[in-house]
Formats: structure tokens, sequence, C-alpha cells
């Protein structure tokens, strides 16, 4: 429980943190914890695709903004940030991320 606890608050500050960018709901991000989890990630499980498969040009900005500019805030919650912007091609999505 601790777990799903502290990765709502990491993706609840990613969602304050892009200033209305963009337009996440922390309870979709949930399908993806564990596929983003530093320590043993999972692969993604189809409901975590097909949320990666919704995300606008802006969500990917944004969660390229923490992977470049605040990875320190995302693995001090146990997420890696390079999983997460290499969620679409484990999931097979051609969804570009250049970051």
């Amino acid at each position: 429980m601790s777990k799903v606890v502290v990765f709502v608050v990491i993706m609840v500050a990613v969602w304050e943190g892009c200033n209305g960018a963009c337009n996440l709901n922390v309870q979709e991000l949930m399908t993806c914890k564990d596929a983003v989890a530093l320590s043993y990630p999972a692969n993604p499980t189809p409901g975590c695709c097909n949320m990666i498969s919704s995300l606008s040009n802006d969500d990917i900005n944004c969660l390229c903004d923490y992977k470049t500019n605040k990875p320190f805030l995302l693995r001090s919650f146990g997420v890696d940030p390079d999983r997460c912007t290499q969620l679409p091609k484990m999931c097979g999505l051609s969804v570009p991320v250049n970051c």
C-alpha cells in the first residue's frame, strides 16, 4: 500500500509541476507503476499500454521535462525516468518521444 501512495504522490507532483500543461490522470498513470519501477520493473500491462497510447504531445513533453530536468525527483520515489519515456516503445506503439 505504501508503494501505491508514494507513486500517487510523485505523479501528482509531476502533474502539478507541469504548470497545467499536462492533462495526466493520476489514476490512469497508476496502471504503469510496476513498469517504471527502479527495482525489478515488470513489462507494461495492456491497461498501461492503452493509457500510454492516449497521451497527448503535451503529456509526453511534461514527462520528458521530468526525465531531463528533474530525474532525481522521480528516482526518489522509485520511478525510473528512462523507463517512463520508453513505455511507448515497450508497448509497441509509435508515439514519438523525443527527449
